[in-house]
């Protein structure tokens, strides 16, 4: 059962859509005021959900690409990008106005596609009917309503989110040229052409590139860094990701407890040296490493469930930050900076040292075992992080300890400090900045490497 999942962030009538079996299950329309950062993925789970589904379900991501917002395609296509590369799965980048003029090739007529632009001028291009899908007649360049009428030689149909005053300013400009306004005050939903649109181009093989699609921007983006008041440049949507075990808690001994436990229960010998051999890693990845061919499905279940119940116990009630944490959290949030908990710990886990710890308040999002299906290093875990931010994996910098989660934060093409609480050095060296305590990383320090103007 083949699902889509479109995202159409490129203005700020915003939308997403399922395409479950050729058909759109579920889809959600907004109007979002300059915060599509923080609304995407939580509507976006929230959608999925309702349909019975979740990420992992997705066969195929769709965004639009432009010409729109700045800011609204850099998140879409950031969100967009990080999900297809986090999940495996094809992309598919299509221009905001061939999905503006999708719904009105049936008439038969060419269909001109239009978008405000700002300076009283729009977006435009010109497209018909060709088989399932569509046919660029001419392709999107910024023009006026005087030019535009000009240029209309033959009955079309005029459509997109152009106002009524708008509308009737352009109908004067055409005269008695054979026209079909689209009515102004109904916008069909863009995700749902998006992924109509898609699933075709997607099915012919017409895929793109998570590291080569880009937007399509029609004029120069006109962006003025703002300052934060500290006099540290504001982060705008650099992201920081944290792992958890080992990294904020001093987990380990209540980790390795649990597991010696574990094991012992089933007359398995579980070492300090295996502890930390496997410490950061999947718990199927880690009951295999001690039971081989006898660790079952079934097995797995049960000994995971075992150790985390176990573990939750030890935890509860001794559980501490390690030196340094909380002070860095506060800087960078004080900066800006947007972060994550991406951990191979089950939700439950994670909640639970939040809670105990009380940081809940400094993460925008949370991705435990539960939300992927490759653990650590394979990237995955850290790609999903960097879509719930809203942020490309350029704008990441990771924070682990274990040679795996280091591992997995480079072949997701993010920076990486790595702190020595759980293993030597040598183990970490493929980090750019190794520590022996968070208390000696600063604002300043990450600035420098996932590339803010002016950090010092």
């Amino acid at each position: 059962m083949p699902v889509l999942i479109a995202i159409d962030t490129a203005t700020p009538d915003t939308g997403v859509a399922i395409l479950k079996d050729n058909e759109i299950v579920a889809q959600y329309n907004w109007l979002s005021h300059q915060n599509q950062t923080v609304e995407l993925l939580p509507r976006l789970e929230w959608l999925l959900e309702s349909a019975g589904l979740s990420l992992k379900d997705a066969s195929a991501i769709a965004v639009s690409i432009g010409p729109g917002s700045f800011n609204g395609l850099r998140v879409g296509l950031s969100t967009a990008k990080s999900l297809a590369f986090a999940l495996d799965i094809p992309l598919c980048g299509i221009g905001t106005l061939e999905l503006a003029a999708y719904p009105y090739l049936a008439s038969g007529l060419k269909v001109w596609a239009l978008l405000p632009s700002g300076q009283q001028e729009y977006a435009a291009a010109v497209y018909q009917k060709d088989g399932d899908g569509l046919k660029e007649v001419a392709k999107p360049y910024i023009t006026n309503l005087a030019d535009l009428a000009a240029e209309v030689s033959e009955p079309c149909v005029i459509c997109g989110p152009i106002s009524q005053t708008s509308q009737a300013e352009l109908k004067t400009l055409l005269g008695d040229k054979k026209t079909v306004f689209a009515p102004a005050d109904i916008r069909p939903s863009r995700a749902a052409s998006l992924a109509r649109l898609a699933k075709k181009r997607i099915e012919d093989g017409l895929t793109d590139s998570p590291a080569g699609l880009q937007p399509l921007y029609l004029r120069r983006p006109q962006i003025s860094p703002r300052k934060h008041r500290t006099g540290l440049p504001l982060s705008q949507n650099k992201a920081v990701i944290w792992d958890m075990d080992g990294v904020i808690a001093d987990s380990a001994p209540f980790h390795m407890r649990a597991w010696q436990t574990t094991f012992a229960e089933i007359g398995y010998t579980f070492s300090e040296a295996d502890f930390y051999r496997t410490f950061g890693l999947r718990n199927d990845m880690i009951i295999y490493s001690v039971l081989g061919e006898k660790s079952d499905a079934d097995t797995i279940h049960t000994l995971a469930d075992r150790k985390e119940h176990l573990f939750r116990e030890y935890a509860g009630q001794e559980i501490k930050l390690f030196p340094g944490v909380i002070e860095l959290l506060k800087s960078l949030k004080a900066a800006g900076y947007r972060m994550a908990i991406a951990s191979s710990a089950p939700l439950a886990n994670i909640k639970l040292v939040m809670t105990k710890l009380g940081i809940g308040d400094y993460f925008l999002a949370t991705v435990s075992e539960k939300d992927v299906t490759k653990g650590k290093p394979n990237p995955q875990v850290f790609l999903l992080s960097a879509a719930r931010l809203c942020a490309s994996p350029e704008e990441c910098l990771v924070i682990e300890d274990a040679p795996a989660g280091v591992e997995a934060a480079k072949k997701a093409g993010m920076k990486c400090i790595a702190v020595t609480n759980s293993q030597q050095p040598q183990a970490l060296s493929e980090a750019d900045m190794i520590v022996d305590t968070l208390g000696k990383i600063s604002v300043e320090d990450i600035a420098g490497f996932i590339g803010l103007a002016g950090a010092k």
